[in-house]
């Protein structure tokens, strides 16, 4: 069939479908730049996102904190066992044990910035390694641990996280001057300290602080060995006279033939023997210790202990420096002694350091009660904190109403009532800290370890040791017959001192002081801490010494504040 077409119309359907190919091809182009233009969107998009995710995980680096809400795609199907690390692993409350310090410190900081808890975050950290054995992944994670530390708890200053991280350290063969010098550094530190009043010192084992090669050394040698001989020729003769009054007595008469409670007698009257011999002891003698403290509470006792005036002080703050590195690496990066620490003590020593001579003393009583406020005073400020807690009536309105509008009687029976049925094992109440005495004590060396170590709230300023202020000689010493003895040791000891000081020895002397030598104390503490302290102190088993500080402090305080301090004394 003959085609009927026109050449204009085959020309025109040919433009036409140049036309449609244009078309096509642009639209092709068109395409191609909205998808390249997608592309780009989406590589830029991705860019971001990348961008967005490296700082997360920078982020989280930083922070050490593992992005549970994508790696951590089990939830609860996730079967990582922490059970060799926490107590209870589905309870709430839970021990944690086996872990490295700073990385118990660490997971505790990711609590505290997310929603996740301790024991999920314990997982996740366990799962990053994909190890069988789980103590060898800590390797890799006490790294991280030591990064957040140096960025975190170091570098910004969030020392509450190092309060996680704990040491324990055994010390022995430290001086009793430098023990003391060691609790007086921290008041967070938890101690225990072998007890002179239970364990008898023996011959040789005491720090000289002088150098072999020294003629002074000998003379110090020399007197630590007369001070020994005075503590055995007292141990003997406290328990001759001890025995003989028992032997005499009823009680010995009553037991005589019970052959075992004779010898449980004995043994305890040998230990009273050598509790009051120690007092001829000089601070030298060896003692030793066991401490556990957070890492915030060592780094501080270090730089403290650290810039101690004696060399022993300072090359055990060393060592327990170094010892506590290999379980808390970062967190005692300042633990040693700043400039200010070191130029400020240097400072104080040029004004007030002058041990060559005897002070100008008042004759002041052993235990003095200094600048206290009166009982009226103290129970409103009780009353108003406790209306402030009960009532939510702030504190200077419940003042102003107690002490304008509220009569004497009402505010007794308050305070009776909240003292009422407090025993022995009970702490007094909190808003008894909001009272605070001022007080100051001169007590023997020996009383003064008891009360610097059994503290729980106390704030003290104590003079450096020194035979000046004169010293104790124990009770049953007197009654054997025997302060001859003491007085001689008391008196060589002066003289020692006094020469030592003469030669330039000054930091060395201190080492020559008795157990029986008083110090003088400047303390700071809460009616909260006079309950615990009287409780603990006053009760027939304290040891002499310090029952009777205690017994003065009582009743000194009895005398100002009546009421406050009528539940104090020892509750049965």
């Amino acid at each position: 069939m003959p085609d009927s077409t026109s050449k204009e119309e085959v020309k025109e359907d040919n433009h036409v479908s140049n036309i449609k190919k244009a078309v096509k091809k642009d639209t092709k182009k068109a395409g191609n730049r909205k998808q390249n233009n997608n592309e780009t969107t989406k590589k830029e998009s991705k860019t971001k996102e990348n961008s967005k995710r490296i700082q997360q995980e920078d982020e989280q680096i930083d922070l050490l904190m593992p992005n549970l809400k994508n790696r951590l795609q089990e939830g609860k199907n996730n079967k990582i066992d922490i059970s060799p690390f926490v107590t209870n692993v589905e309870g709430n409350v839970y021990a944690i044990s086996g872990l490295p310090e700073e990385f118990i410190a660490t997971l505790f900081a990711w609590v505290s910035r997310s929603d996740k808890s301790f024991k999920d975050h314990l997982r996740q950290a366990l799962k990053d390694q994909k190890i069988e054995t789980y103590l060898d992944s800590f390797k890799e994670l006490d790294e991280r641990a030591k990064k957040f530390h140096e960025k975190w708890t170091v570098g910004y200053g969030h020392s509450s996280v190092a309060e996680h991280a704990t040491a324990h350290i055994g010390i022995e063969k430290v001086s009793r001057l430098a023990s003391a010098e060691l609790a007086l550094s921290n008041s967070f530190l938890s101690i225990t300290e072998y007890s002179q009043r239970y364990q008898k010192p023996k011959r040789n084992e005491w720090h000289n602080p002088i150098k072999s090669n020294s003629k002074i050394h000998k003379e110090v040698e020399a007197f630590y060995n007369a001070a020994f001989d005075a503590f055995e020729n007292l141990v003997d003769g406290v328990y001759t006279h001890l025995k003989k009054k028992f032997v005499d007595s009823a009680e010995y008469q009553d037991i005589k033939d019970d052959q075992k409670a004779v010898d449980k007698k004995l043994d305890a009257l040998m230990k009273l023997a050598f509790e009051d011999a120690r007092y001829v002891l000089p601070l030298a003698m060896h003692t030793q210790l066991g401490m556990t403290a957070n890492g915030r509470a060592w780094r501080d006792s270090l730089a403290s202990f650290n810039n101690s005036r004696h060399e022993e002080s300072q090359q055990i703050a060393d060592s327990i420096r170094t010892e506590i590195s290999k379980v808390l690496p970062v967190l005692l990066k300042y633990s040693t002694p700043s400039q200010f620490q070191r130029n400020s003590q240097k400072r104080m020593e040029t004004f007030f350091l002058c041990p060559h001579e005897k002070k100008y003393q008042l004759k002041n009583p052993d235990v003095q009660l200094l600048d206290v406020q009166s009982e009226e005073k103290a129970i409103n400020t009780i009353i108003a904190c406790l209306k402030q807690h009960y009532s939510n009536l702030d504190f200077r309105s419940a003042l102003y109403l107690l002490e304008n509008y509220t009569d004497t009687k009402m505010k007794e029976e308050v305070i009776n009532e909240l003292l009422l049925e407090i025993e022995s094992h009970d702490m007094a109440p909190d808003v008894f800290k909001h009272i605070r005495y001022n007080a100051y004590f001169n007590v023997s060396e020996a009383n003064w370890h008891q009360l610097l170590r059994h503290n729980r709230m106390t704030d003290f300023t104590a003079s450096r040791p020194s035979p000046y202020n004169g010293f104790i000689i124990p009770p049953r010493i007197v009654n054997a017959g025997l302060r001859d003895i003491m007085k001689c040791i008391a008196r060589k000891s002066e003289e020692l001192y006094t020469k030592l000081l003469e030669e330039g020895f000054e930091k060395e002397a201190e080492y020559v002081v008795l157990n029986a030598h008083k110090r003088q104390i400047y303390a700071n503490f809460s009616l909260w801490e006079a309950y615990h302290l009287i409780n603990l102190r006053t009760s027939e088993e304290a040891q002499w010494d310090i029952r009777q500080s205690f017994e003065k402090l009582y009743e000194q305080l009895k005398a100002v504040h009546p009421l406050l301090i009528s539940k104090a004394k020892r509750r049965s």
